[in-house]
């Protein structure tokens, strides 16, 4: 059998038929005279006399951090933080081995008997963190970009330092900062850029910011080039593209030393104050004389990428039941609004995204002999806001629920987008109308989004 994924996510068998498994080995003294045929896991039958099942239980528990990071990769159903689950035993102890600090791989019979360390193997443990499987773990490139358009942040740091000659440090950094119930999501881009072809070793570091923040930070020399490499492959979309080439600009300055410098230090400050926010009150009265730069001019290109926009709506979109009281004696009414909002200088996004959709139309409506007013579906423009809002049944079930399907959301996000789907196919069938109905939907909008419990 081929698999895509490491021996650590996959669970063997503890009941039913037995089985001798032999698992690759590349502990020297314990390999025999069997070929391990790359990508292979080979299992051979046994007499049952010889391995038979064995009628006890072992219980383990999973911890709450890597139960979201399985479920948001849909690789198991909840059971909820703390949970007991027991599994029968066979010949050894189960697959799984909880240790405090990794669910690690118990390993069942490996290689030629007679040549075996260990003599019953139930009790050894493998600690490899690799896998001879190829394997095609973590998430989607694109994902991490439409992600980090959403909810990623380039900045440089410049702050007094007395022990300098130009009395000033000097730091490019790269952030995301999400509420704590959404830590998964940064171990899992934290995982995915630490691994072949993006870094070798950890890249960043995630860091609790506040009570209910955490961050995940990238300021290393070497971790930041892989920030680099990734982003000039995988381009960022939005206006924040802007952002990334000033960043960028100033990281190869840093690389060159240039911020060893009085000059270069200038320099890098006339960059910062073009970037996000500009510069601080602090910072102003420090360089008075430092003039922005012009900001690189934004240009839409379009959206294509599907794991972009997954990315980026686990980051941006909202998923949202609307229920109005009756205001005769019938049933309430139940809307649903998939929804993503924007400032107003990415109504170009916007637009996009509709048109990805392939909802995207307009009107043209004649005001006067000169005048014309153009009227977008499913596209609001306020003064400094535009939002995409599809709340068409239709819509919905025909075309957005099977995109999130295909293309899954990240994080706690995803929890809201199941239940939106289950209210969808309610109000599909008309169960809203009935009270039973109604009282289901009413119960499963207490739970989604400010109010789902984590």
């Amino acid at each position: 059998m081929r698999y895509w994924k490491t021996l650590r996510w996959v669970k063997l068998s503890n009941s039913g038929e037995p089985l001798k498994l032999m698992v690759p080995n590349y502990i020297r003294k314990a390999i025999s005279g069997w070929i391990n045929y790359s990508c292979m896991v080979i299992s051979h039958k046994i007499d049952e006399k010889k391995m038979g099942n064995r009628g006890s239980k072992s219980d383990f528990s999973l911890s709450l951090p890597y139960l979201y990071s399985l479920l948001f990769k849909g690789r198991v159903r909840g059971t909820g933080s703390g949970q007991l689950k027991s599994v029968k035993e066979q010949r050894v102890d189960g697959s799984w081995c909880n240790n405090s600090k990794l669910m690690r791989l118990r390993c069942t019979l490996m290689g030629f008997e007679r040549n075996y360390q260990i003599k019953i193997h139930s009790k050894q443990l493998n600690k490899s963190n690799f896998s001879t499987l190829n394997c095609k773990p973590g998430l989607n490139p694109w994902f991490i970009t439409g992600f980090t358009d959403a909810e990623g942040c380039f900045s440089v740091s410049v702050k007094p330092d007395a022990k300098l000659k130009t009395k000033w440090r000097v730091s490019p950094l790269f952030i995301i900062q999400l509420h704590l119930k959404d830590l998964a999501i940064l171990e899992e881009i934290k995982n995915t850029l630490s691994r072949h072809p993006f870094g070798e070793g950890d890249v960043g570091k995630i860091r609790k910011n506040g009570k209910n923040m955490c961050q995940y930070v990238v300021e290393s020399f070497k971790d930041l080039q892989v920030i680099v490499d990734h982003f000039d492959k995988y381009t960022l979309i939005t206006a924040k593209v802007s952002d990334y080439l000033i960043f960028k600009q100033c990281f190869e300055m840093i690389k060159q030393g240039e911020h060893l410098t009085e000059k270069g230090v200038l320099k890098i400050v006339s960059f910062k104050s073009s970037l996000n926010w500009g510069l601080s009150d602090n910072l102003k009265k420090a360089f008075p004389n430092v003039k922005p730069v012009n900001r690189p001019e934004y240009l839409f290109k379009g959206i294509t990428e599907p794991f972009w926009v997954a990315g980026f709506t686990s980051g941006e979109g909202s998923f949202n039941l609307i229920i109005r009281a009756p205001e005769t004696k019938k049933s309430s009414s139940v809307s649903l609004r998939f929804s993503l909002n924007l400032h107003i200088r990415e109504k170009e996004v916007i637009k996009g995204l509709a048109t990805f959709f392939k909802l995207y139309e307009t009107k043209v409506y004649l005001v006067s002999d000169k005048t014309t007013y153009v009227k977008y579906s499913n596209i609001f423009i306020l003064e400094k806001s535009v939002g995409l809002q599809i709340s068409k049944i239709s819509d919905i079930v025909n075309t957005i629920i099977p995109f999130f399907e295909k293309y899954h959301l990240v994080g706690i996000k995803s929890f809201d987008f199941a239940d939106f789907k289950k209210v969808a196919y309610m109000v599909k069938n008309k169960e809203h109308l009935s009270p039973e109905g109604l009282n289901k939907i009413l119960e499963i909008k207490s739970t989604m989004n400010q109010n789902r419990c984590w």
